[in-house]
C-alpha cells in the first residue's frame, strides 16, 4: 500500500466558479455652502464612503505550479487596475489540505485577501474597495456542460 501526499508544487490543476455578493466601496461627496445675513458665506465639501451592494460570479483557475489567477467581481475594481482581460494574479498562493489562501494583485494600492474553505467551498474576497461572501463549485474546462 502505497500513501500519496499532494503538495502545493505537485497538486492537480483547480477550476472554480464561485457564486456570491458582496459590498463595494464607493466614494462619495457633497457640497454645501451657507450665506449669513451680514453678507458672509462659506461652502465645504465632505467626502466620505458608501456600502453598494452587489452580486456577482467569481472564477478561479488554480494550476499545477502553485500559479493562480482570478477573475474579480466588476464591483470591487478600482478605475485604474492591472489585470489582462479581465484575469488578476494570485500572489502567494497557499494551497492546504482544508483551505486556499492567497492575496489578489489588483492594483499597487489594493490587493485584496482571498480565503476559499475547501470543506464548505466557502470564497472571502476582503480589500479596500469591499467585499465578497460566496460558494463555489469545481468544474473541468474540457468536459463542461454549456447551458447553450
Amino acid at each position: 500500500m502505497s500513501l500519496t501526499v499532494t503538495t502545493a508544487a505537485t497538486a492537480a490543476p483547480l477550476h472554480l466558479v464561485c457564486v456570491g455578493n458582496g459590498s463595494a466601496n464607493r466614494i462619495t461627496s457633497t457640497y454645501g455652502s451657507a450665506w449669513a445675513s451680514n453678507g458672509a458665506s462659506a461652502w465645504g465639501q465632505a467626502i466620505g464612503t458608501r456600502d453598494v451592494p452587489f452580486d456577482d460570479q467569481v472564477n478561479i483557475d488554480l494550476e499545477d505550479d502553485g500559479t493562480g489567477r482570478i477573475r474579480m467581481p466588476r464591483a470591487m475594481l478600482p478605475p485604474v487596475r492591472g489585470g489582462k482581460d479581465g484575469w488578476f494574479e494570485i500572489k502567494n498562493v497557499e494551497r492546504g489540505e482544508n483551505e486556499i489562501t492567497g492575496t489578489v494583485q489588483v492594483n499597487v494600492f489594493n490587493s485584496p485577501k482571498m480565503r476559499i474553505d475547501r470543506i464548505r467551498g466557502h470564497i472571502s474576497l476582503s480589500g479596500k474597495a469591499g467585499d465578497y461572501a460566496g460558494i463555489c463549485q469545481p468544474y473541468d474546462p474540457a468536459t463542461v456542460q454549456r447551458a447553450f
